[in-house]
Parts: C-alpha cells; structure tokens; sequence
C-alpha cells in the first residue's frame, strides 16, 4: 500500500510538472500572439498616421497658397505696394491676416518682397526692410525667373512651410509676396489624433535656419523644429539612432513607436524628416523597418501654374 501511494505521489507530480509547462507553454504562446498582433496593429496605425500627416502637410501648404495669390492680386494692397506706401500697405496685410488667424485657427506671418528680393515688408515687423534674400531663398530666385507662385517646405531663418506669389504688371515682376507657416497647425491635429509630431532638420543647414541654433539636438545630426512636443515621445525618440532614417520607415521602442518620411525642398534635396509618435498598448520592441525609394512629399510640377513641392 506504501509503494502504491509513492506511485501515485510521483504520478501526481509528473501531471503537476507536465501541467506547469503546458499552461506556461500555452500563456507564452498566447502573449506572443497578443505581441504579434499588437505590432501588426501598431504599424497599421503608423501607416495611417503617416498618411494623414501627409494630407494635413498637403492641406496647410495649399491653404498658405490660396491665401498668397488671393493677396498678391488684392487691388488695395497694390495700390499701397505701388505707391510705395509701407505702412498702408503693411496696415492692410496685418488687417487681413488676423481676421484669417482668428477665425480659422491657422497663424500665418506674411513677407513682402521688392523687384530685387530684397525685404519690402514683414508682417511681424515692420521695421525690418531692404534685407537681402536671394543668396539663401532659392524659392525666390525661381518664383522671379518663372513667373510661377510656388509652395514647398523651405529652409529660411527658420522652416516652414512658405508660399510665394509673384507681383506681376502687364506681365512683368514687380516684387513677391510670401505667406509662412510654422508646423503647428499639423502638431495640433495630429496630437487630437493622439499622435505626437517631430519636425527634424538636418543640422548641416544651421547656417541659414539660424533661430534653430537652440533647439535640442538629437543624434548629433537633426535639429528638434517644433518649439512644443510630447516630452514622454521624444525622451524615447532619442533613444533611437536617427542616422539610419531612410525615405521612410518605422521603428519602435518599449512605450512609443515612431513612422516618418523624408522632407525635401522644391529642389528635391533633402530637408530632414516629418516624424509621428504613437503610444504602445502594450510594450515591445521589435526590429525597426526603413525603406529607401519612393518619391518625396510630393510631386515637382515645371510645367503647370503652380509649382507644388
């Protein structure tokens, strides 16, 4: 009877062992596939974010544009422009911008540029005039010499999403007027979305986007653009190594996953990158994915009315 119920003790405790496993084997196999499809459904949610990005980007760009053309044919602001009345014309635009920015929830900042590109009027400032642009405003220079409103992602003092017009009389260019907006109108959007967003900009281009000198730093080569961000979101994005950033990709870290694509100027030369932070459901860290080719942010048109970049 001892030996029987040393048999069956042992029996017991074989089934115990052999249950443990099991039921470990099955909660592990269970959790992988919770983690593989919450990573399924993280890049899902990367993609559609990217692509909103995008459209948003696409929208405020043509928004800045409507508003440029629609001002660089206003008949009161070129009868001030003509007559060289700075402050008329500079009370106009002003009038004009803020009734735009209160009502629709965009900032836009407005430059008016002489026959020269030299600095005719800044809505922010009305002293600052006669600043030479053309040695670091290649957008200018190509708006002169076609005759072509243009908007694209431009490196100035600072970048933004900037909007030119070209002031013509009886088909001849009389001057430019530019309309600039920041990245916040996209920041916002997207953060109702529950999305976070990093505008980088390649350090190399400092020398010109000099108001960005004091912006954070991250892997010693992209300059932070936004002034406002998720700290959370951007404590993990500098644990990534942004040096491997391709066109446009993915990658992910215990709390935060990140998707981005490339900026280029109206030259297609590489800006930096648009980066878009979602939060993890549950954390993981798995092996990052970047992809070199595709196009840019858009299309450059030569050869329609406008030029889109």
């Amino acid at each position: 009877m001892h030996i029987v119920e040393k048999i069956t003790a042992k029996i017991n405790q074989i089934i115990a062992g052999a249950s443990l496993v099991i039921l470990g084997a099955s909660f592990y196999f269970v959790y992988s596939l919770s983690l593989d499809y919450a990573k399924q459904e993280t890049v899902q949610s990367l993609d559609t974010t990217l692509q909103l990005a995008k459209n948003l980007l696409e929208e405020d760009e043509h928004h800045a544009l409507s508003l440029s053309l629609l001002l660089s044919q206003d008949r009161s602001f070129l009868h001030a422009y003509y007559h060289d009345n700075r402050k008329k014309a500079f009370d106009i635009l002003v009038q004009k911008i803020n009734s735009i920015n209160q009502f629709q929830g965009y900032h836009y900042d407005v430059q008016v540029h002489d026959v020269n590109l030299h600095t005719y009027l800044r809505s922010w400032d009305f002293n600052i005039t006669n600043v030479p642009l053309a040695s670091f405003r290649q957008g200018l220079v190509e708006v002169k010499e076609l005759k072509k409103p243009l908007v694209s992602i431009e490196v100035g003092k600072r970048l933004n999403i900037k909007a030119i017009s070209p002031i013509l009389k009886n088909g001849k260019f009389q001057g430019s007027i530019e309309v600039i907006e920041s990245f916040e109108h996209l920041r916002k959007k997207l953060e109702e979305q529950g999305s976070a967003l990093f505008v980088l900009l390649d350090k190399k281009y400092l020398n010109i986007a000099t108001t960005l000198k004091n912006h954070p730093l991250l892997s010693d080569r992209f300059i932070l653009v936004n002034r406002l961000y998720d700290d959370n979101a951007l404590n993990s994005l500098k644990n990534e190594d942004l040096r491997k950033l391709q066109t446009y990709g993915y990658f992910m870290q215990d709390k935060f996953s990140f998707g981005y694509f490339q900026m280029k100027n109206f030259q297609n030369e590489p800006l930096g990158y648009i980066v878009v932070a979602i939060q993890n459901s549950m954390p993981m860290n798995t092996q990052a994915h970047h992809e070199n080719k595709g196009q840019g942010l858009k299309r450059f048109e030569t050869n329609s009315e406008v030029i889109i970049r």
